[in-house]
């Protein structure tokens, strides 16, 4: 393709975390910061998966508390309050990840970019389940969910389909793919059956098919439609 695609979003895990006291542990005071860290993680974690499964309003940091094994003490050290917990853990769920076109899909044919490009999307949802469902709750929840959330989540989406759309361009121009695709419709239709897909697998066994049988469905219909 030439191109270079990349979804990237970043964010500081250590934000709004207070520093260790020195001299606890060691000369530094290292061992204590250790800790801190792990305790700071379990916590957000935990706050994560809550969010993700209850929604914000649902969701108490007494709840978040016992399930993490800590005392509120702590999530107040941490992150000060609920909303600043809460806008935390959706940062986390917006962790930096690439879709690396030079790297990851060169030397490739173009019916095996965009096989490729469907195996990332399907591998980073089954990595990052609690941070998908986190993302879609919010989206489909009626509550409160920052104002940059929806914008940003269009980014990525309008990043990956665009992807999705040159590789589409670029085998029609080689003969590869039918003349009459249109790759910016057939790239969105492509997202929108992951989409779909997405949601089988957050019905679990009460889903009709399986998710990667779904998938690998998906890929095969998908060469013998737009290949030649």
């Amino acid at each position: 393709m030439g191109a270079r695609g990349r979804i990237h979003c970043r964010d500081d895990r250590r934000a709004g975390a207070r520093p260790a006291a020195r001299g606890l542990t060691g000369a530094d005071g290292s061992g204590h910061r250790r800790r801190g860290v792990d305790t700071r993680e379990k916590i957000l974690a935990t706050a994560t998966r809550l969010f993700s499964t209850q929604g914000y309003a649902n969701t108490s940091l007494s709840q978040v508390a016992k399930e993490a094994q800590v005392s509120k003490a702590l999530i107040f050290w941490h992150f000060e309050n609920k909303e600043k917990l809460f806008r935390t853990a959706l940062q986390r769920t917006l962790e930096p990840y690439f879709i690396n076109v030079v790297d990851d899909l060169e030397g490739l044919s173009e019916v095996d970019q965009i096989k490729r490009l469907i195996d990332q999307y399907y591998a980073f949802v089954s990595e990052n389940l609690y941070s998908v469902k986190f993302v879609v709750s919010l989206l489909l929840r009626d509550e409160k969910h920052p104002d940059d959330l929806i914008g940003h989540v269009n980014e990525l989406h309008r990043v990956y389909r665009n992807l999705l759309a040159d590789i589409l361009d670029s085998g029609r121009q080689k003969g590869i793919f039918r003349a009459r695709i249109d790759p910016r419709m057939d790239a969105a239709l492509i997202m929108t059956a992951l989409h779909g897909i997405l949601v089988q697998g957050f019905m679990g066994h009460a889903a009709p098919e399986n998710s990667e049988a779904l998938l690998q469905h998906l890929k095969a219909s998908l060469a013998d439609t737009l290949v030649r």
